[in-house]
């Protein structure tokens, strides 16, 4: 690709624009620092306080959630814009364009990289799937496509994160929170639907990024930036995706094992082993044991910043074509080992106890609203077409949600099954908890 036509492609990738026209904003803030703010302030990241990284619902303070876990990877992501905007910059001589705004786009990205994870991290992802494979009523599906069913059971915490951006965020307005096409699509890890087959060797292609309610803004938001087709509904990454995903591995990679050690799931000796590795460095003489992982992982996270944005820019030319197959640090074995140590975390007793409760939650949960959503779509979201005990049912939904889907009823069956699990997968895990006692009688 020649030089100018890459530069061209540069720019069209960090594509101000926006779904829905709107008027100058006050001040000088740039439109990546616009959708900072606009991410920060949104329901939907100020839930994640309340979300499992790995643990639901931890007794120590100390220990991440879903929250603090996507601030450390937008600030991480903020470094790695940082040091691959000086890079190109200087290379295609970009003008107008700062390494600063490229930290800002991948920052922004980065923070909301896990807004669609429903209660109880992954085990809930497969909880709502699961429930649409194997638990829901005989018929659900009946006026549904095949892609839409496809949507429901292979429940993407991914695809819903790109759906409360572009349509949940601000009562369903057009654009949602109406975010740069450059954030969007950096934000889309998994550029492809449900139902298409994953492609070999592409690493974009292990999980879907969008359900089919989003089909014309994902058409849109490629375009826009010049996203490279691989089929009807699948694309190749945007080139920044690929420092959001190191953003989010250097900082699970390294700081699981961190929350591991402090809640006696991994032994100081494994995690200082593991962490002085990827750091590349000596212990500290008479630390103490929970300062010295803190020292060791400060360290660890700073040599892979630098690792990861070395990869992307000797890289740089097949990664923009979408010729690059993995991940930026795939080939580093210290990293693998950290993952693989992380591995004995999520088989504790406490997160796989606290998965099989999650599961039960959220399969409790849908047992009993799907059909009373199903009826409220029938009579066009008339409560009182509803029986006594339907109607104490749909109240629980909550007078907020329910005045948004009163004011824009669904218009199909799966609009409906869409805004279930919108409602559920939007929910914290102490409210899923406190919802599925309150629904069994156990807490009144």
């Amino acid at each position: 690709m020649p030089s100018k036509k890459k530069k061209n492609r540069w720019k069209k990738l960090l594509s101000e624009s926006r779904m829905v026209k709107e008027a100058k904003q006050p001040g000088d803030r740039h439109a990546f620092e616009i959708d900072l703010d606009r991410i920060v302030f949104s329901t939907s990241f100020r839930r994640l306080k309340d979300k499992t990284q790995v643990y639901s619902l931890p007794s120590n303070d100390h220990v991440r959630n879903r929250l603090t876990h996507s601030l450390e990877v937008s600030s991480v992501g903020r470094s790695l814009g940082v040091g691959v905007g000086h890079h190109v910059i200087n290379k295609y001589n970009l003008d107008k364009l700062s390494s600063y705004h490229f930290g800002c786009v991948v920052q922004a990205a980065c923070l909301a990289h896990d807004i669609g994870n429903p209660p109880f991290g992954h085990s809930g992802e497969n909880a709502i799937s699961e429930w649409f494979k194997n638990r829901s009523p005989k018929g659900w599906d009946s006026g549904l496509t095949r892609k839409q069913k496809d949507d429901l059971e292979c429940f993407e915490g991914n695809a819903q994160g790109f759906r409360i951006l572009t349509n949940i965020e601000y009562a369903k307005r057009k654009g949602g929170l109406r975010l740069t096409h450059a954030t969007l699509s950096v934000f889309v890890k998994y550029p492809r639907n449900a139902s298409n087959n994953p492609k070999d060797g592409y690493i974009g292609s292990k999980k879907n990024g969008f359900f089919q309610s989003e089909r014309k803004i994902i058409d849109e938001t490629a375009k826009a930036t010049g996203m490279i087709e691989i089929d009807n509904g699948y694309w190749k990454r945007h080139p920044l995706t690929y420092l959001m995903e190191a953003a989010d591995d250097i900082c699970y990679s390294v700081v699981d094992i961190e929350d591991g050690f402090e809640l006696g799931v991994i032994s100081y000796k494994d995690a200082c082993e593991i962490l002085a590795n990827m750091a590349n460095i000596n212990l500290k003489k008479n630390f103490p044991p929970i300062e010295q992982i803190r020292y060791l992982r400060s360290i660890a996270i700073g040599k892979l910043i630098e690792q990861a944005k070395n990869v992307f820019i000797e890289n740089e030319e097949s990664i923009l074509s979408g010729e690059y197959g993995k991940g930026l640090l795939d080939h580093f074995v210290f990293v693998k080992e950290a993952k693989k140590l992380a591995e004995t975390i999520y088989s504790s007793d406490h997160v796989v106890k606290k998965q099989v409760s999650g599961r039960n939650i959220i399969h409790g949960i849908l047992d009993e609203m799907f059909g009373i959503v199903i009826k409220l779509h029938e009579t066009n979201w008339d409560i009182s077409k509803l029986d006594h005990w339907e109607r104490n049912i749909a109240y629980l939904i909550g007078k907020n949600e329910l005045d948004v889907i009163k004011s824009q009823p669904t218009s199909s069956k799966y609009d409906a099954i869409r805004f279930l699990v919108d409602f559920v997968s939007g929910m914290t895990d102490g409210f899923a908890l406190r919802l599925h006692r309150q629904i069994n009688g156990i807490d009144i």
